[in-house]
């Protein structure tokens, strides 16, 4: 389906001319005593359960990010690191086991671990909850992320209050921010679709988690678009996250050339897509995104699992179109 929207990701050879730009030394510090830290928001009351009606608006208006001017600047591929040996098993006798993994890959796994301060991958972190869950997840306005809606379960119920105890780490890496020990935030609110199952239903699979601090102000944030069918089957998408089988869930990896193969649409131009990207559990709410006009780096989806239906291509698959981008219209607006 046409989603009506004109712009297109640039060429690769435009994204590669891209220059890349070092930024100030720890620039993030600066910025963040430049425009100080406010006060904490206050525990927002219930979490929000955003009513369909809001879809049947038609197309939601493109968003752009922010791109801090004393930031570093990575814009193709961040700095790669080799992989940490996995953790070692035993049986009582001595012999050695393979770590059991839930790890789907499309050929070679064409991952890479990194760790970088530059923009954008700064945007992207981790999401950890008191329970020992897991997930992946990005910046996209000045105090909120987007990640997957059943990142945040049971923390959400729609009326009721947040429960607290979930966390996010930009740029994690190692059990601690690159940026340094300070940067974290608490998600103190969440919101999603009023949808009956929304964090079992792959196109609604998606929430916004408002934070404590403005990470988002002092580092910059992803914008968002919807996808347009035409761009089918082109290898220009990139996708980040947090895997537990490559870096035993505390190093990113990145992939680049990730392209859609097919997408599903609701009546409300909500799309579920199915990609060719390698994915592993702790991946889930890890944006997928592209460059477009002026280099604006715009998410089109978030991971929410893989497809596995006897009969159908084993696809990792984001949910994305309008319901993604009148989300984050409503954080920014809200928020």
């Amino acid at each position: 389906m046409s989603s009506g929207y004109d712009d297109g990701p640039l060429s690769l050879l435009q994204e590669l001319a891209e220059t890349p730009r070092l930024g100030e030394p720890n620039w993030f510090e600066k910025r963040r005593e430049a425009y100080s830290e406010p006060a904490a928001p206050q525990q927002d009351a219930t979490c929000v359960s955003l009513d369909l009606a809001l879809l049947e608006e038609g197309p939601a208006k493109t968003l752009d990010g922010f791109v801090p001017p004393e930031a570093a600047l990575l814009p193709v591929s961040p700095q790669a690191i080799g992989d940490p040996p996995p953790t070692p098993l035993r049986r009582f006798s001595g012999k050695k086991v393979t770590p059991a993994s839930q790890t789907f890959l499309t050929g070679p796994d064409n991952r890479t671990v990194y760790q970088d301060t530059a923009v954008p991958w700064v945007w992207v972190g981790q999401i950890r909850n008191d329970m020992g869950g897991r997930a992946s997840g990005c910046l996209m306005g000045k105090n909120f992320i987007l990640t997957a809606a059943h990142a945040i379960d049971p923390y959400y119920a729609p009326g009721q209050p947040m429960r607290p105890g979930i966390a996010f780490w930009p740029a994690m890496f190692d059990d601690q921010s690159a940026l340094g020990p300070t940067w974290s935030a608490n998600v103190i609110n969440a919101a999603a679709w009023k949808v009956v199952g929304s964090s079992t239903v792959v196109g609604y699979d998606m929430a916004i988690c408002h934070l404590d601090r403005p990470l988002g102000e002092w580092l910059g944030y992803f914008g968002t678009q919807g996808y347009i069918d035409d761009w089918e089957d082109q290898a220009r998408f990139t996708h980040a996250g947090y895997p537990y089988d490559l870096g035993n869930w505390t190093r990113p990896c990145y992939q680049n050339g990730i392209s859609v193969s097919d997408d599903d649409n609701d009546k409300f131009g909500t799309l579920e897509l199915e990609t060719n990207a390698d994915i592993a559990s702790g991946q889930s709410g890890g944006p997928l995104w592209g460059f477009f006009d002026g280099a604006h780096r715009r998410v089109i989806g978030t991971l929410s699992g893989h497809q596995n239906h006897f009969g159908e291509p084993e696809n990792a698959c984001f949910a994305g179109g309008n319901a993604l981008v009148r989300l984050i219209d409503w954080g920014r607006a809200n928020w």
